[in-house]
């Protein structure tokens, strides 16, 4: 069968381009496959539109990140879906898809593959935008097709595919996606808020106070990306109706002496920490607050990131941080 059209085809081609941690490329392939992939372009794809790294990133992300590749390729990344799918028909120059599993359904632009496509073929497929054309979905590589299947056969395709560890991995990793992409631009409004990725508070009084004020705009202010609009207007529009206060109160954690902190990072998310004005005045030899130190070395759930300002011997003591995992701002309540 054909490849992809030629401006997303291109557009991964650059990306494949990009150095590659050999590590991610591993993990990748036994999460999916749990050995060496048969089908190397198949992983490839698989690999540069959904896979997410240690960073929180698609390779298609860190390309668009990097310069190569044009910010519509990020549709790639949130629009990619890769399932059972079986031919309803054909409108035009576009195949009719519908997910085995989910009863999705999907217009795919194949021209030229009729013959390849009947009604009634079930086919493992990867779709994805074409980046230049809106509102317009081609497959990424060639599907896997199953000719002739019944609606019974069908079914119990789709339950040995459902027992291997590909669709749960592909459900894992959509949802990965989602909130690595909420938390880098829940990052950039706290930066664009705050005017740093960190900030502390003198009490836990003004931290409440504040992280309100931020709550706030984050919901009523801050244009979203990925929703063109700010939440409280996405919120309008999806629930038609208006949404209710987001409400954030710290714990008790936070309530003690010293002044509290909040850093948000782009690659590990949002953390709340005691005393870290603190901890930061001991970095820079403002103050000593040794208590403070052994805290932060001894409590296992303090971010490693506090220290990511401190001299070099005291980062040393403190364990890395590990793979990243999404940390966001609680949203509207439904």
């Amino acid at each position: 069968m054909p490849g992809p059209l030629p401006t997303t085809a291109a557009t991964l081609r650059h990306v494949y381009g990009i150095a590659h941690d050999p590590q991610e490329l591993a993990l990748a392939a036994h999460m999916l496959h749990g050995e060496p992939p048969a089908d190397w372009q198949d992983f490839l794809d698989f690999f540069v539109t959904e896979w997410v790294d240690a960073r929180g990133y698609t390779a298609v992300e860190s390309a668009v990140e990097a310069g190569v590749c044009s910010s519509n390729a990020l549709r790639i990344s949130t629009e990619v879906q890769t399932a059972l799918w079986v031919v309803d028909g054909w409108d035009g120059a576009s195949v009719l898809l519908r997910d085995l599993a989910t009863e999705g359904e999907m217009a795919v632009y194949a021209p030229g593959r009729e013959a390849d496509l009947p009604k009634r073929t079930v086919l493992r497929a990867r779709v994805v935008p074409e980046i230049a054309r809106p509102d317009q979905y081609i497959f990424s590589g060639s599907p896997d097709l199953y000719d002739g299947l019944g609606v019974i056969a069908r079914m119990d395709l789709l339950r040995a595919w459902q027992e291997t560890p590909e669709p749960d991995l592909h459900a894992r990793l959509a949802a990965l996606r989602v909130a690595f992409t909420q938390q880098r631009e829940e990052q950039s409004a706290f930066f664009a808020f705050f005017g740093a990725d960190q900030q502390v508070f003198p009490s836990a009084d003004h931290l409440n106070r504040e992280l309100a004020r931020f709550m706030s705009f984050l919901g009523n202010e801050w244009v979203f990306p990925s929703l063109g609009s700010t939440r409280a207007t996405a919120h309008r529009t999806s629930k038609g109706d208006e949404p209710k206060v987001v409400q954030v109160q710290i714990g008790d954690s936070l309530k003690g002496p010293g002044r509290p902190g909040i850093l948000y990072d782009r690659v590990y998310g949002v953390h709340f920490l005691p005393a870290f004005g603190d901890l930061l005045d001991h970095f820079s030899g403002v103050a000593a607050s040794p208590e403070v130190l052994q805290l932060y070395l001894d409590e296992p759930g303090l971010s490693p990131l506090a220290f990511r300002s401190a001299p070099p011997e005291l980062r040393a003591l403190k364990a890395a941080a590990p793979r990243a995992t999404p940390s966001v701002l609680p949203g509207w309540p439904e």
